[in-house]
């Protein structure tokens, strides 16, 4: 038997089973899981317009009054917060709100829109990565990034793989490289799938298939955080189940920034959650406190769907 949209042998009923559970679950999954902390004791809310908790302790990006511009418009306002080592940071807020203009942030990615400026400070290890000594392409290996469409190279899936690690001089020798490309498709989960058609191109795998490509992709460069803008969005719930059980098996050897617009989605994959509005961080804190006991009235009003 097939599974629908990936095109993966299936002997496993359970997993078929949780996955058709997840596709008709209605409303947001906000029961605490192995994905996310216990809940504290409650908290007091906030007025809104207070400063969110931003600091944290061995915080690998710390970001203060982070602002941007496109021209003379501003896309983020002084955003202020510090992003843990192997956990998951879910992104959410209304579309326009600046959330993938902040995760571009992390990697530069803005130097490559005209008219974009960037300000404040974002440290990476203690380093600032605005700084005109950056090496901006040694930066994006370190953070990778996986975008909201599947985007495999016009190459073989052995070459989608090995480019990374060639071109930052990784591998040894063909040996070497053939060793990162298994690795890296095995820590994707793909391996077991494409191990007898690496020459084959990238683009003939289904949508899942190629998202998965594309994260072997990413951690064959050993990068220490890996940014993901909307990775699903383009993925049936069978496609974007496996990506999920994926993201919570890296998150034990990365730092993981996802962009979501799905917040049943961030309830299940993060550790803590960052709302944006209109360009400004409202609040951030751990996943089952910001859904269960917003300190901001915005917050509250938007997971509980009376806008966005």
């Amino acid at each position: 038997m097939s599974t629908p949209g990936d095109g993966i042998p299936v002997q496993d009923t359970a997993f078929v089973s949780e996955q058709k559970r997840r596709a008709a679950e209605g409303g947001l999954n906000l029961k605490p899981s192995s994905r996310m902390p216990a809940p504290g004791s409650p908290e007091p809310r906030r007025a809104v317009g207070a400063a969110p908790a931003a600091r944290i302790e061995d915080a690998v990006f710390s970001c203060r009054d982070v602002s941007v511009l496109y021209a003379d418009k501003p896309g983020l306002s002084n955003v202020s917060i510090d992003i843990a080592r192997q956990q998951v940071l879910a992104v959410i807020g209304p579309s326009g709100c600046g959330k993938s203009t902040f995760l571009r942030c992390l990697n530069r990615m803005n130097d490559t829109i005209a008219g974009a400026r960037v300000t404040g400070s974002i440290l990476l290890e203690g380093r600032d990565i605005l700084g005109k000594e950056q090496d901006v392409a040694q930066l994006r290996a370190q953070v990778g990034m996986v975008f909201q469409k599947p985007n495999p190279f016009p190459k073989s899936i052995f070459e989608n793989v090995a480019y990374g690690p060639r071109i930052h001089g990784l591998a040894r020798g063909s040996a070497d490289l053939d060793d990162i490309v298994c690795a890296s498709l095995r820590r994707a989960g793909l391996w077991n799938e494409v191990k007898d058609r690496l020459s084959r191109p990238g683009t003939s795998l289904s949508g899942g298939q190629q998202q998965r490509l594309c994260i072997a992709r990413t951690i064959a460069v050993q990068p220490e955080v890996i940014l993901m803008d909307e990775p699903c969005s383009a993925l049936d719930p069978v496609a974007t189940a496996r990506i999920e059980d994926l993201i919570d098996e890296l998150r034990a050897s990365y730092t993981i920034v996802i962009v979501t617009h799905s917040m049943q989605q961030a309830a299940r994959v993060s550790q803590r959650t960052a709302y944006f509005h209109l360009g400004e961080l409202i609040e951030v804190g751990e996943t089952n406190r910001v859904f269960t006991n917003p300190r901001q009235k915005l917050t509250e009003d938007y997971i509980s769907g009376r806008f966005g």
